[in-house]
């Protein structure tokens, strides 16, 4: 089947890393598995060896025909919709492991629609651009995605994987990283709007002094704590929280 450059199809064909993927998945014979966008079904066929339910989501009804056919012995679900518009809450198990090669076009929106749901999964193993998974992943700079992040979870790298290792062969590196669950900052979540958007303000123009971004949301520099001469992607989580709580309490 000639594959589709809209829905951003690029399949990993390369065994010796769908095997790392799933040893790294922590999938067992009683896990329940989301799988997102499966495609021609490589890494299906490792997952359905390793647990006996999995629910597969493939956009692409070529695709999602062929998987119903080759495993219609096997307890797998097929469902041939836009991951993007189904409600998590319908479809995701507690305790879920959700996993997939991401479409490009859409990877940081499927994490982010996962992520802000707070959905009681296990965690996710996902292929996404190195590119991107560095900005989910606060390390020495932050990022507005990877500070958003944080409210919900920690995402790790675990390995990246080479352009050839596809097909057709993208232009970039690719990245597996593990997205895992936290409550750590459960009390801010209910104001998530207000830090989005104080986050988006902050980040405009990362590099410059966060005083900027201060000033703009009418908050005396006076009443934080950390130096306003930094810059956006130098402050952590904690310091955009102290940012929120001046900024609504002049609301």
């Amino acid at each position: 089947m000639q594959l589709k450059k809209s829905l951003g199809q690029n399949f990993l064909k390369d065994f010796f890393y769908l095997d790392k993927i799933i040893n790294s998945s922590q999938i067992d014979e009683n896990s329940e598995v989301i799988e997102v966008g499966p495609g021609d079904g490589a890494l299906t066929d490792l997952i359905l060896k390793k647990c006996k339910n999995l629910k597969a989501f493939e956009i692409d009804t070529r695709f999602s025909e062929f998987l119903k056919q080759k495993y219609s012995d096997k307890n797998l679900k097929v469902v041939n919709q836009d991951f993007l518009t189904i409600n998590l809450n319908d479809h995701i198990p507690n305790e879920a492991i959700v996993m997939g090669n991401l479409p490009y076009n859409v990877s940081s929106q499927i994490i982010l629609n996962i992520i802000e749901s707070c959905i009681n999964y296990k965690h996710c193993i996902f292929l996404i651009q190195k590119e991107l998974a560095n900005r989910f992943i606060a390390s020495v700079k932050s990022s507005k995605i990877s500070i958003q992040s944080q409210l919900f979870c920690d995402i790790e790298s675990l390995f990246d994987i080479p352009p050839e290792a596809f097909d057709p062969v993208p232009k970039v590196v690719s990245t597996v990283i593990k997205i895992t669950p936290h409550n750590q900052f459960s009390e801010h979540r209910s104001r998530y709007k207000s830090f989005k958007k104080v986050l988006s303000i902050c980040f405009a123009n990362p590099r410059k002094k966060i005083s900027n971004a201060i000033k703009n949301l009418n908050i005396n520099p006076e009443d934080l704590s950390f130096d306003v001469n930094s810059r956006a992607e130098e402050l952590e989580i904690n310091d955009y929280f102290e940012i929120l709580m001046q900024y609504e309490s002049q609301i």
